[in-house]
């Protein structure tokens, strides 16, 4: 039995506590959980079942527990710092996406796995393992729509979800660096997947429009469970108390706080180094929630669409796959034919539409598998969503490869 320990009890990790303790029990056990915040460690405990030593300081948990695995979802500011502790102590190491923030962060973690080229790492890019996406890369590697010209990705986050990135720590750019990281990052990386290929150049601008300070509201407080606003504001939320059962930190921060200096709509020109040029779009104030994705080959085109309508919600806490209502399709079009071709494509079983088992089953196999996404498709990702943001601020082209050498 492979011993795996948590470190960050966030809602990210629980997909891998429910896929660990349902389909790969005889492999891998849950020997314990690492935190900042002993509340948060409790609520986790609790809402998972789970009866396991809990720990603040990660050192002393390594030299206890001697775990084969650790699994980071911490914020995303120190995933860096987690992969490259558990490099150099050799430790399998699985980090949520993002890997990291920054590109600064990506060569400190790049040195530390040329330290220890033998060490499994990986970056959980679970976005590639979706049914839909899977497809569309067979169709594009068999030569289907012939070479690829160009690509579209609009992704669009509706206003339950989205605002609900503007209510957690995710909204302060110290600690993500932004929706183009935690966010775009999968979206990038799967970008990177079906053309085989990464970025080179990036244009970018992007706003704040529905949340903080200058969106219309009439009410703003600190967080909803103290505000004295709560039975009559719109956008009150009332937290999972038993996960989040924490002195520390609640995910109900009002989302029109000054603080917030994130962007929440932001679009950019992509070119990759196989000379396909991309563009991007997320909106995180969509009326629905969901992703157009189209790629332009010199004799067919592919359309992709997996969107979904919102019908109720009946846990807070899982703001991907409770009570939707599913709109999926996959179209080919071919130059002078008035129909399209509809490829059949099945939704998978678990979240995100069967991405979850998708990269698990690679990740936990024994061994693991060769395909799954390494370090550096997590770094590449990364730079691609650092760029965004850097030819933001900046009103510039950024050269993405450049920022490891700065």
């Amino acid at each position: 039995m492979k011993k795996v320990a948590f470190v960050g009890a966030s809602m990210r990790a629980a997909a891998f506590v429910n896929v660990l303790k349902k389909h790969f029990s005889n492999d891998y056990t849950i020997a314990a959980v690492m935190d900042i915040d002993p509340g948060k460690m409790k609520g986790f405990l609790k809402i998972h079942s789970l009866d396991v030593p809990t720990y603040t300081d990660f050192d002393k948990m390594c030299a206890e527990i001697a775990p084969d695995m650790v699994i980071v979802s911490t914020i995303d500011v120190a995933h860096a710092d987690y992969v490259i502790k558990c490099l150099d102590r050799k430790i399998a190491c699985v980090s949520e996406k993002p890997l990291c923030i920054s590109a600064g962060q990506c060569k400190a973690i790049k040195a530390a796995q040329e330290r220890n080229p033998e060490v499994f790492a990986v970056t959980s890019h679970n976005a590639r393992y979706t049914p839909i996406t899977l497809k569309m890369k067979e169709l594009i590697t068999n030569g289907t729509i012939g070479k690829v010209m160009r690509m579209e990705y609009t992704e669009m986050l509706d206003r339950f979800h989205g605002k609900s990135y503007f209510q957690r720590w995710n909204s302060r750019r110290k600690n993500s660096n932004g929706l183009q990281l935690h966010k775009s990052c999968h979206h990038f990386d799967k970008m990177n997947f079906l053309l085989d290929s990464y970025a080179t150049e990036v244009t970018s601008s992007g706003t704040l429009t529905a949340y903080g300070k200058d969106a219309p509201h009439k009410f703003r407080g600190e967080n909803c469970h103290t505000c004295p606003h709560a039975s009559e504001c719109p956008d009150f939320k009332k937290y999972n108390a038993e996960l989040f059962d924490s002195e520390m930190y609640t995910p109900d921060m009002c989302i029109y706080s000054p603080e917030i200096d994130i962007e929440d709509n932001y679009c950019a020109g992509i070119k990759f180094a196989n000379g396909v040029f991309c563009t991007y779009s997320l909106c995180a104030h969509a009326q629905y929630e969901g992703e157009i994705i189209i790629v332009e080959g010199e004799t067919g085109r592919l359309e992709a669409r997996r969107v979904y309508f919102r019908e109720r919600v009946i846990n807070e806490s899982n703001v991907h796959d409770d009570k939707l209502l599913w709109d999926t399709s996959l179209k080919l079009y071919r130059y002078r034919q008035s129909e399209c071709e509809e490829i059949e494509v099945f939704e998978g079983e678990g979240g995100h539409g069967g991405a979850d088992l998708g990269i698990f089953k690679e990740i936990f196999s024994i061994p693991p598998s060769p395909t799954v996404p390494k370090l550096e498709e997590g770094i590449q990702a990364v730079l691609t969503g650092c760029a965004l943001v850097e030819s933001m601020q900046t009103g510039r082209k950024c050269m993405v490869q450049e920022q490891m050498a700065e």
